[in-house]
């Protein structure tokens, strides 16, 4: 539910109702028996509802679409189940595509007892029960008789997501793929009180029947269960798993000259404030032989995006840490809501380089969920009510890229590593990707500033930010020319063309370049390009008649 001056995220509603929330939802009780018309009357509604409460309802879809989706429903009521209803109106409450819209209460507040986490290669089987640990370290292959790949993909279409990432999937979905009422609504199995569950380990494929006994709670994040066997065995944790029950913590590592902040939610503890914190922070790392700062979000979820500016203002305040390759931010598809405003601030603001994985929500979004309460069923559907517009209406982005990839696997968590600590500690402070590549075109050339940019580009550790690359140098290219270097911006944006050779913005920026240096063929030649490329870039068409040249 929304708060006035905060953030309020539906990640949070999420695991409150997903856990053991006083209020009823559809999956508390099992059956409903519900009859067509209280379904019906819940689907009504819902329907009036999401267009008077979101802040703009048809942002991704037409009125037309999710009124079809709302009359399909409505003819289909008398031949499905309650968990089949349920999960057609969690499809409706998800259709507007923003993270902060959905339904908030779903799945049963009992699970079969597997702790999967998801990774590029496959979900794996992180922990579970003794009697069960024989499945630890294994993939899932497929549950009843649906592959495990595609029981997955079909939770995106019903939980709340932001066009184009993954970011909730990915955090939430494993846990709810173990919940029968999920597996049921989605066609799973035949009923919720069971589920068959195959899992490949050492080439083997071993059969799991399950039964439905442990809470939300067990499920979700990385607290180690008692009685449980980990892949992890009994190692100590590596430090991004020390205490992944706490809202926020440090640690000093003198080997390594490294000062490590964890921040795993934005709120207040019961006995500190986040800027208590971070000021004690602040001013341990001040005192310290500090080389590189580590700020870890990975597992930040969200919270009250008001509590962020000390933390902005104190880095700020603090050069010697706020400069490029000493101070680092590990994000992750778990980095959402009011940490993904934490990183627009960040990026902003700061000199932070991002390691790890992209972040679970686009740039600027819509949040701070209001509560629609389906007065038969008892379900829960958040909607965005507010538009958060932390960075420029024209960045698209639908997430936050990392400089440096580290993708978490399977095999580093069994093995007690973290590729993204890994990077960190193996970083040494470099020239910028735009820096090298101006060295280049200075030194020798546009060839070896075309050579410094592929070589960049090709490194797999750069493979998040390969699309944003266009975009930086073509902002250096301008700089230049604001700065009168007339002749660096022209070799600059003629490495970004030769570089993006389907672009016709690197075509146009290079030929605006020419403008500058006198060379008018030149010139004429890049915006015929350009428009070659895209016949309806406004921009060439504008400057060839100024030009007073045909278009051809």
């Amino acid at each position: 539910m929304a708060v006035k001056g905060s953030h309020i995220i539906a990640f949070a509603a999420w695991l409150l109702a997903l856990g053991a929330s006083p209020q009823p939802s559809v999956t508390d009780r099992a059956p409903l028996a519900l009859s067509a018309d209280q379904w019906r009357a819940d689907l009504r509604y819902l329907a009036e509802q999401m267009p008077l409460l979101h802040k703009n309802l048809f942002h991704t879809m037409t009125p037309e679409a999710f009124q079809q989706a709302v009359d399909r429903l409505d003819a289909d009521i008398p031949h499905l189940n309650d968990d089949e209803i349920a999960f057609r109106l969690y499809a409706i409450a998800a259709m507007p595509q923003d993270s902060h819209t959905g339904a908030i209460g779903y799945p049963s507040g009992v699970y079969f007892p597997l702790r999967l986490r998801y990774y590029e290669d496959g979900l794996y089987v992180e922990s579970a029960p003794a009697k069960y640990a024989f499945a630890v370290g294994g993939r899932l292959v497929r549950i009843g008789d649906v592959p495990a790949g595609a029981v997955y993909e079909k939770l995106q279409a019903v939980m709340p997501h932001d066009t184009g990432n993954p970011g909730l999937l990915e955090a939430i979905g494993p846990v709810l793929m173990m919940s029968g009422h999920v597996l049921h609504g989605l066609g799973v199995e035949p009923n919720a009180d069971g589920a068959t569950f195959v899992v490949d380990k050492d080439r083997k494929e071993l059969r799991l029947e399950l039964t439905p006994e442990v809470p939300f709670e067990t499920l979700y994040g990385h607290t180690p269960v008692q009685g449980w066997a980990d892949a992890r065995g009994s190692a100590p944790a590596p430090l991004w798993l020390m205490h992944p029950d706490r809202p926020f913590w440090s640690e000093y590592i003198p080997a390594e000259r490294l000062f490590y902040v964890q921040f795993n939610q934005v709120a207040d503890a019961k006995d500190q404030t986040v800027e208590a914190f971070f000021e004690d922070a602040f001013r341990r790392a001040a005192q310290l032989p500090v080389d590189k700062f580590v700020l870890d979000i990975r597992e930040n979820n969200g919270g009250n995006n008001y509590l962020l500016k000390p933390i902005i203002v104190g880095l700020i305040r603090m050069p010697s840490i706020d400069r490029p390759g000493h101070l680092f931010v590990v994000t992750s598809r778990r980095t959402y809501s009011a940490a993904q405003n934490l990183v627009n601030r960040l990026e902003l603001y700061t000199s932070a380089i991002f390691v790890g994985q992209p972040t679970g929500q686009h740039v600027n979004s819509y949040g701070d969920p209001v509560l629609i309460l389906l007065p038969n069923s008892h379900i829960r559907v958040g909607m965005a009510s507010i538009w958060w517009q932390d960075v420029d209406e024209r960045d698209k982005r639908s997430e936050t890229d990392p400089e440096i990839a580290a993708d978490p696997t399977f095999a580093a968590y069994a093995a007690n590593r973290d590729p993204a600590l890994d990077e960190i500690i193996g970083y040494r402070p470099e020239r910028s990707f735009e820096d090298t590549v101006l060295a280049g075109v200075e030194n020798r050339g546009v060839n070896a500033g075309l050579a410094a940019y592929r070589a960049y580009a090709s490194d797999p550790v750069h493979r998040y930010v390969r699309d944003r690359l266009e975009r930086r140098i073509n902002a250096l290219g301008y700089k230049l020319l604001a700065g009168q270097r007339v002749a660096d911006a022209v070799a600059v944006l003629s490495v970004n063309a030769a570089a993006n050779p389907s672009s016709a913005n690197a075509a146009d920026s290079l030929a605006e370049a020419y403008v500058a240096a006198g060379d008018r063929a030149k010139a004429i030649e890049g915006y015929r390009r350009a428009l070659q490329l895209d016949p309806k870039l406004e921009s060439s068409r504008a400057a060839l008649e100024r030009l007073g040249v045909p278009i051809q």
